[in-house]
């Protein structure tokens, strides 16, 4: 290879470098437009908009940023069957409420509850796909093992329909409910599928994170 040559392909290198740095960034993080949970990946844009998440992906975490609150890191943890991450949802003058989520199969299972000095309450479970959600209303009691849930509420997502009734309008304190989901543009419809109110509509105008953006959590009602 001559002078000229050589130097060209050095001049390359540097470029292809530079552009590669200013991507990916000097902590290993990477710029995209929103974060896809169902498929643990980031979602590129022709052009990036704000707001747009960070990526950093590591042998088995991945770490995001909002690009709005770079104070707050969510990890997600690589636990083999699924993803893994905890959320703090809220503090409240009661106690704190928290959401785990188990990612899996395209699927995220977001676990609710509230915890208040030792005790904790569930909340709820929320099974996400892209297209529908279900909604379960659980007893303190279905779930036991709170350091490691995963296998119980797999269990009653699996078999909701025998576990659990339909929704009615009545009182009822276990229950799963069904919704379907429709996106259109940056509006996200919500059909309620149940009973007596099947067809109600629910809205929810998103911005450039699309679902991803509500405090962590896919459910927006």
């Amino acid at each position: 290879m001559n002078d000229k040559a050589a130097y060209l392909a050095t001049g390359i290198s540097i470029i292809l470098f530079m552009l590669s740095f200013q991507m990916k960034g000097q902590d290993g993080y990477v710029r995209y437009q929103t974060f896809d949970e169902y498929k643990m990946e980031g979602v590129e844009a022709e052009k990036t908009k704000r707001p747009y998440v960070l990526v950093k992906k590591e042998v088995d975490t991945i770490f995001v940023i909002k690009s709005y609150d770079r104070t707050k890191k969510i990890k997600y943890v690589n636990r083999g069957d699924y993803w893994y991450t905890i959320l703090h949802i809220q503090t409240t003058k009661v106690g704190e409420i928290f959401c785990e989520k188990f990612i899996y199969n395209d699927t995220v299972v977001e676990y609710e509850y509230y915890k208040i000095d030792s005790l904790r309450y569930n909340n709820g479970i929320s099974v996400h796909t892209k297209k529908d959600c279900i909604e379960l209303v659980i007893h303190r009691n279905d779930i036991k093992n709170y350091d490691d849930p995963f296998n119980e509420i797999k269990e009653l997502v699996t078999n909701y329909k025998e576990i659990f009734p339909l929704y009615s309008p009545g009182h009822q304190p276990r229950w799963y409910s069904i919704l379907r989901k429709h996106i259109e543009g940056n509006i996200l419809y919500i059909y309620d599928m149940n009973g007596i109110n099947k067809g109600d509509v629910y809205s929810k105008k998103m911005n450039s994170l699309g679902e991803f953006d509500n405090n962590g959590m896919l459910r927006w009602w």
